[in-house]
């Protein structure tokens, strides 16, 4: 698979790992000290998923790239600003459940991003939105699985298991606690919010850091997720609001808004909601340009800049993932099956 995808994506890794040496360039740091740090890390992502070095690897040999630069970025501890909302039969109006997510990152992504479809021997098939076919962020198992992330500033980060190692074994589970499990190895060096749902209707976000985690739980039929803690326990490793490591008060502000705002808007219509409905949460505007649709401030540097690059909705029952390329308010949203 990583032979094949390699292959494929050549041009667009290249691409990522210049990008990826720049925005490192403008913090004062070299790429090639970037890559020395992330071996640190390579003893770890092999105990724990030696399958996906393997794909890494086959990548590397397929796209003539070196395999230490393509494991840098999956090493990379930078952060996004997205915004997630889950819903199950008690909050649809067709009993279905659907997970939506915006993945908002640098607009130069855009043009990195890859759909995959794969079909891994003794492994649930899935569909997922990729960078470069390699950092995996959003998917759907015919398991029923689906997996979608935030990020979240902790205190605690370590060298340990990268946390985009996770997705691929949650891709790889056949049932919602194995899913689960894999989201929070114990050697972990920090941790996204993962959300994760199965087309029973069970809905959860895990928000961790490096050394912690709680489990949320829907009880009404939805969980709405951003970029900060919600646990009060968990509040203790939060470093959003301390305008640290390249983040604001004004990042901190909209990650308060578009959770409050998305949760308004799904209590608006609890038992009523459509796909329709949570594609027009997701292009929401309030607060804009730090809106669920988030649009780029081209004032800023291009490193710091963030848009919403793109927007997915898994349907779980029927197993399909909806992409939108770009922004929502603007862009179409296709399906990709599974079924």
């Amino acid at each position: 698979m990583g032979l094949r995808i390699g292959r494929q994506c050549k041009s667009i890794a290249k691409s990522m790992i210049q990008n990826a040496s720049s925005a490192q360039s403008s913090r004062g740091i070299s790429w090639k000290a970037t890559v020395a740090r992330s071996q640190e890390y390579l003893a770890y992502a092999e105990e724990f998923d030696p399958k996906y070095v393997e794909l890494i690897k086959g990548y590397s040999k397929g796209s003539g790239l070196r395999f230490e630069d393509l494991f840098a970025l999956l090493c990379q501890d930078e952060n996004g600003l997205c915004t997630d909302v889950a819903v199950n039969e008690q909050a649809t109006s067709d009993g279905s459940v659907l997970s939506a997510h915006t993945e908002d990152w640098r607009p130069a992504d855009q043009k990195h991003l890859v759909l995959l479809m794969c079909e891994p021997r003794g492994d649930p098939s899935y569909v997922i939105m990729t960078l470069g076919g390699l950092e995996l962020v959003t998917g759907l198992n015919s398991a029923g699985i689906s997996f979608s992330g935030n990020s979240l500033e902790q205190n605690d980060t370590r060298v340990g298991i990268p946390k985009m190692f996770v997705a691929r074994k949650i891709m790889a589970s056949r049932r919602i606690g194995e899913a689960i499990s894999a989201s929070t190895p114990s050697e972990r060096g920090s941790s996204y919010n993962n959300n994760i749902c199965h087309a029973s209707g069970e809905l959860f976000s895990i928000e961790a850091s490096a050394t912690d985690f709680s489990i949320l739980y829907p009880e009404d039929g939805y969980l709405v997720h951003t970029n900060h803690y919600l646990n009060p326990r968990m509040t203790t490793h939060e470093r959003l609001f301390s305008g640290s490591r390249g983040w604001s008060l004004e990042t901190g502000s909209s990650s308060v808004v578009r959770y409050h705002r998305a949760l308004r808007l799904v209590r608006k219509e609890i038992g009523d909601i459509t796909f329709q409905y949570l594609a027009g949460i997701m292009s929401d505007h309030v607060n804009h340009p730090a809106s669920i649709c988030q649009h780029a401030q081209t004032r800023l540097s291009p490193h710091v800049q963030v848009k919403t690059i793109y927007a997915t909705i898994a349907d779980l029952k029927l197993l399909e993932l909806n992409v939108c390329i770009g922004n929502p308010c603007t862009g179409k949203f296709l399906k990709y099956s599974l079924g």
